[in-house]
Parts: C-alpha cells; structure tokens; sequence
C-alpha cells in the first residue's frame, strides 16, 4: 500500500468486529462505529439482577471458522476462551407429550430413532451419508467469492445439484428416509434458522443438519457474548478504534467513491474504504443517498425475500428445574399450518413452535445460586404485511408459551419467575436496524438469494464500498458471517495493498 489506508466499518456485530481484526492484522487502520451501547449487534446480551442472558445466538456450530479467525490474527481460540460440547444437540418436544434426543454419537441417534420409528437404523445413516455428500460439495461455494456467474451455474455445479437432488424441497427429502411425521420434523427444522419454512427450502440445506450432528455444537463458558467480549479485548489490544453510541446517518460519496461517513451526531469522518455490517437493505434504504443507488433500489430491494421474525422471552427463575437439556425444541401439532402463518399468511400461528435454550445446565454461573435461566425463541412473521399488532399480540403468545412450559418444564413455572424480558419483531426492526423486523438475518436464503445471486460483498456502482454479515454471502448465521469476513478481507487486501 502506497499509504495507510483508513476503514470505517459501519456496525460491531461479529462480521465487522472479525473483519476488522482481520484488517488491522493486515496493516489497515480500522475505525468501528455502533449504534447501540453495547457492541454485538444481532450477538448481544442482557445483564441484570444477577442474570447474563445472550439475546441472539446462544450455541456457536462449525467451531472451525471461529478457529480460523484467530488463527488468521496470530491468536488461538481455545486458549482464550473455553467450550464444551453439547450431547445430545437437542431434545425435541412433541405436541403429544413424548421427546426425542438428537445426539452426536450415532449409536445413541441410532437407539433414539429406533424408539421413534422401528427399523430406520439403516435410513438414518442414508441419511446423514447424503447430507455429508451435500456438505463436502456445497462447502466450496460458500468459502469463496463470486465475480461472475459462471463461478456458480456451469455443467459440474448442475451435475452435482441433480445428483444430489438438492433441487428438492427439504421437508420432502428428508420424506424420503424416514415415514414417521416426528423424524421428518426433526431432521428439517434447520433450514428455519435460515429464515426459510422446510416445507419451501431447497433439500441442499440438509447440510446444516449434517455440520449440527456431526461436527458438533459448542457452548462457550459465558454465553455467545464472551466471544464478542473477546473480539472486543483484541481489537483493544490490535489499536482498532470502537466506538459505540455512534449512529451512522449517512455513508458519504462523491463522484461515484466513498469519502467517509456522516453520524448522527453531525461528525463527520473520512475513510478510503467503508464497510457495512449494518443490514444490508437498510444500507441502501436509509445510510446511501437515492442518487447513488442505481443497483438496489427502493424497487428491487421490496422484490426480494425476507427472513421471518421471531418472538423472545427471557425468563429468570429462582428454582432449578432437573431433567432439561440445554437446547431444546417444541413442535406443535399443525407444523405446517404454524409455518405457513409465519410465511404465508403473515399472521399469528395458532400454536407456536419454539426454540428452549436453558443455559445455566451448563454454565450455572449465568444465575444467582440456586437460579436459572430460560431463553425461548418462537419464530414469527416478519413486518411486511403482515397484520399483527404486536401491542396485543406479545400478551397472547407469551401466555401461550407460558403454558406449553408448565408442560415440559415444571407446572409451578410461573410461580418462579422473578426476572423478565421480551423482544417482539419491533424490537427486532428498530434495536437493530433489521428491515421488516427479521430475527436471523435480512433476506432469506432461497436458492436465488444463494451464493452468486446474493448480493456481493462489493458494491458494483460506489468504488470503495464493502459489505459483511449476513446480507452478502455466504449468508445467515454467525460460522457463515465470519466467512463473510474473510472474504471481504481477501477482496480488499487483493485489491488494496
């Protein structure tokens, strides 16, 4: 580099804190702006009376790219930070009081399937044999760039897609392995992390299943923030500048090239480069001026598909309850009437499927003694069109949730609830910037907001702009976002040192 180049990246959740260590590890110099109070963003955290309680992702998967990152900065992630393995990954709840256990060890997944639907041993392993298959041939493209689209649609990808039949919707892949109603739920809820209904998603996505059951899921001592906290402390120690309290009002460009940004506050601060971690519709909408955006505009971006939202309750209890799993799932009995209300319809589920994450079974230290904690997540429309007052509604999914609770956890639950909080889609929409209020990521994951048709990490019309998180590809979920960090930085260190 002729010069020390100046990086400002917009937004500290963990793709702008890993890009910015990556960058400054590279010589950049590298500025952090943050809304919010706290750095994060979607990987935040709530600490009172006693409680620390992550308000995003709460399990961290393909701990490998967690590992890279470190390794790509001189650092070694187990060294700072401790994890430990959960087995089984879930147990999951069936409207009819029974449960099933998704561990890591075959034999243990082999016993617990066989309870469910006798003599599927043999479909299961068929199974996971052809999610590998699908994971070892889709890796590849969501570990690179994307300049043209011939990286993606040539005769060897389209080879593999038919062979594979990715090209399948997933609940009805999965269909084709097992006949139990329970197995084929259990191994196509995955693809709702994406944003994406099993019913609607592309069979490819049975890859998540295969990195969940295989590679593992990892808690590390402190929740999901401590490794947020961590980035923090190296970015300290690198030199990066984080500021929080700092709203960006507007990315600044002349001439067609970035000059800096403009904040809330009326600062203004020049930078060669700008990085948006910010929600990359929201980029566009709100911090680029209509002038400059001839390639997403107002009309394209309301074209595109958009994750689904979600309601959260936090619960703090002064009883520990014996027998949970750390993570935990609730089907209802309408599966797909459920998710057709949160995709289809736009509106309320009658019966809320749910996600339970009980920490303090693995790390008590997240409660006063003898306390614990619940987090449920029940997936919900998103704001766009959807008629759901929240004001009314918050009310009525919590003492549904409530209820289903007594059930699987205790019948006294209520009765121990001393702490509480709640997040809604509006939390969702203006906490975080999160166009139409989604709670995993901005634009869902089809197959044509995949890969090559995701938007790209540069923007094609302003020199100068750079784009990470779960808006470029790879796409939603923290492995993909710190993948994203890297690819970005490989873009901008070929083309700017």
């Amino acid at each position: 580099m002729p010069k020390t180049l100046t990086v400002i990246i917009i937004g500290a959740g963990m793709g702008g804190l890993a890009t910015a260590l990556r960058l400054r590890h590279a010589g950049f110099t590298v500025i952090v702006l943050e809304k919010q109070e706290r750095l994060g963003g979607r990987s935040n955290v709530i600490e009172e009376d006693g409680f620390r309680v992550d308000t995003g992702p709460t399990i961290l998967v393909m701990k490998d790219t967690f590992e890279e990152l470190y390794r790509d900065i001189g650092q070694n992630l187990d060294e700072r930070l401790h994890f430990t393995r959960l087995d089984p990954n879930y147990r999951i709840y069936f409207h009819d009081g029974s449960h099933l256990d998704l561990f890591n060890s075959m034999a243990q997944l082999a016993e617990e399937v066989e309870r469910v639907e006798p003599g599927s041993t043999a479909r299961l392993f068929e199974f996971i044999g052809a999610s590998a298959r699908k994971y070892r041939l889709g890796m590849p493209f969501v570990t690179r760039n994307f300049d043209r689209i011939t990286d993606l649609m040539n005769p060897l990808t389209l080879w593999h897609l038919f062979q594979t039949q990715s090209y399948l919707r997933l609940y009805k892949q999965v269909g084709r392995y097992f006949k139990s109603d329970k197995l084929r739920k259990a191994f196509s809820f995955h693809s709702m992390f994406l944003g994406l209904s099993p019913f609607a998603a592309p069979a490819i996505y049975s890859l998540i299943t295969y990195a969940d059951l295989v590679l593992g899921m990892w808690y590390p001592k402190g929740g999901i923030y401590s490794v947020v906290e961590d980035m923090a402390a190296l970015a300290h120690e690198m030199g990066i500048e984080l500021r929080t309290n700092a709203a960006v009002e507007e990315i600044c460009i002349e001439g067609g090239r970035i000059r800096g940004v403009r904040l809330a506050s009326g600062e203004q601060l020049p930078a060669d480069l700008v990085i948006s971690n910010a929600d990359l519709p929201y980029t566009y909408q709100k911090l680029i001026p209509a002038a400059h955006r001839r390639q997403y505009t107002d009309e394209r971006l309301a074209r595109m598909d958009y994750a689904c939202s979600g309601y959260l309750l936090y619960l703090g209890l002064d009883k520990v309850y014996p027998g949970l799993q750390h993570q935990a799932l609730y089907f209802s009995a309408d599966y797909r009437g459920t998710l057709e209300a949160i995709f289809k319809t736009k509106a309320l589920p009658e019966e809320p499927s749910f996600h339970l994450n009980s920490p303090t079974v693995t790390d008590p230290s997240l409660a006063p003694p003898g306390h614990s904690l619940l987090y449920v997540l029940a997936p919900m429309p998103n704001l766009d069109g959807s008629p759901v007052d929240w004001d009314h509604a918050a009310p009525l999914v919590r003492e549904q949730l409530l209820s289903r609770l007594e059930q699987i956890v205790g019948p006294d639950l209520r009765q121990h609830i001393v702490w509480e909080r709640q997040w809604t889609p509006l939390d969702f929409q203006t906490r975080l910037n999160a166009v139409h209020g989604t709670a995993f990521g901005s634009l869902a994951q089809g197959f044509f907001q995949s890969a090559y048709f995701r938007p790209h990490n540069q923007a094609r019309d302003i020199e100068g702009l750079y784009f990470v998180g779960q808006g470029t590809y790879p796409g939603i979920g923290m492995p993909m976002v710190l993948i994203s960090s890297r690819l970005v930085t490989e873009r901008i260190v070929q083309q700017w040192r």
